[in-house]
């Protein structure tokens, strides 16, 4: 119910908007791609071919991003290979929303000097969305399964200080909605209970241009069921950084399943994913990493063309559903598919399965007492047997010792 209304008007995002792309920073984790690769990758995904118009900017990657949407700046020949291709479409159109880093509660401004970082990095007045990741805990945080110890006080209080401050850049038109980032159901608990009554809307949906939203991490064995469920139930939105690929699922029953039900679908792995977090109300951020890190190694032109067509495809391939002209060219999971894929839930089946085993042993830790009741029934019974037949016997063998007498 909830993931159809999402699909509609109560939305943030218009529906040419439900999937976006994640503009993503080189780091010395992934050191393969590279800032040419990341901006070439959006310009593309911006094109008519693919017509992307949802930007998620990770921090540190706005240099890319500012390349594609402000190529006036950059200064070089017309003839040059690195001379702007096709004009970017225009800002109305966009919906960016970019990530704050972990140390925006350091200080009390911290977040306010990088979201201004982050518009001028861009080039941009305003952002669509900003999200403010939870406060990082102290040490490991220790045993704390209810979370009520005071380090989980202590972030609380740091991100709700956060929150805010930031409030000025949102009555001032520089942010339009404040989102939270990979928060956990419980953590969203926490914040409403801290908000006074008089300003709940701005969680549960009352407010149309104050909602926020909620940035998590989905694939197919960890779909995060219960805060999907939590959030749009309260008019919270969800956005995913959705796995697009079959990595996490385990060889065997799982990849059967889906190799089975792709094979009746007669669709691609990525589709197919991306249509079933669709099809949850969610807003998608497929994965992207792979091909962007190819076109980081390019030695030649007729590698950077068959690069690109590559990757023209997989954008195509990613909206073709949105921008189709026609309800029938559309690819839409049926009941049946949606529930083969939720069988793939791994948290919802390990649950199931620990509470199979805790109803296995308390059953059996009832039945003991009767089992043994019963053996020793069956031992007294069978001594009660043995001892009747003794008896019995007994006799005859007298009768036979007087027959052999009388004979001698």
């Amino acid at each position: 119910m909830w993931s159809t209304a999402f699909t509609s008007s109560r939305s943030h995002f218009v529906e040419t908007a439900r999937v976006g792309i994640q503009a993503e920073p080189p780091s010395q984790a992934r050191s393969k791609a590279s800032e040419a690769a990341v901006a070439e990758a959006l310009r593309l995904a911006l094109g008519d071919n693919s017509k992307f118009r949802l930007i998620l900017v990770d921090r540190g990657a706005e240099g890319s991003v500012r390349t594609v949407l402000r190529p006036e700046e950059i200064v070089v020949d017309e003839d040059s290979p690195l001379a702007p291709k096709d004009p970017p479409p225009p800002r109305s159109e966009l919906v960016v929303v970019a990530r704050l880093g972990g140390d925006c509660h350091r200080t009390s401004d911290a977040c306010v000097v990088q979201t201004r970082r982050i518009l001028d990095g861009l080039g941009v007045a305003k952002l669509d969305g900003l999200c403010v990741p939870w406060p990082a805990a102290l040490g490991d945080g220790g045993n704390d399964p209810y979370h009520v110890s005071a380090d989980v006080k202590r972030q609380k209080r740091l991100f709700l200080r956060t929150w805010k401050n930031l409030q000025p850049l949102v009555e001032a038109g520089s942010v339009r909605w404040l989102g939270t980032e990979m928060l956990e159901t419980w953590q969203l608990e926490r914040l409403i209970e801290a908000v006074a009554p008089e300003q709940r809307p701005a969680f549960n949906g009352a407010a149309k241009e104050s909602d926020v939203f909620n940035l998590v991490s989905l694939n197919l064995v960890e779909p995060r069921r219960r805060t999907v469920t939590w959030c749009q139930s309260r008019g919270i939105e969800v956005l995913a950084l959705l796995d697009t690929t079959l990595n996490k699922l385990r060889a065997g029953v799982e990849k059967e399943t889906f190799k089975t039900l792709q094979g009746a679908l007669g669709l691609d792995e990525a589709t197919i994913i991306l249509r079933w977090a669709l099809q949850r109300g969610v807003v998608a951020f497929p994965t992207l990493r792979r091909v962007i890190d190819e076109g980081s190694a390019l030695t030649s032109a007729k590698k950077y063309e068959a690069w690109v067509a590559k990757l023209q495809g997989i954008l195509r391939a990613r909206t073709l559903h949105i921008h189709s002209p026609t309800e029938e060219r559309r690819v839409h999971l049926s009941v049946e598919s949606l529930a083969t894929l939720a069988t793939l839930d791994r948290e919802y089946n390990d649950k199931e399965r620990r509470y199979n085993e805790m109803i296995a042993a308390k059953t059996k830790a009832k039945l003991k007492p009767m089992r043994t009741a019963a053996k020793a029934t069956q031992g007294m019974n069978a001594f009660a047997g043995g001892v009747s037949k003794l008896l019995v016997k007994a006799p005859a063998e007298d009768d036979e010792e007087k027959e052999m007498e009388s004979a001698f």
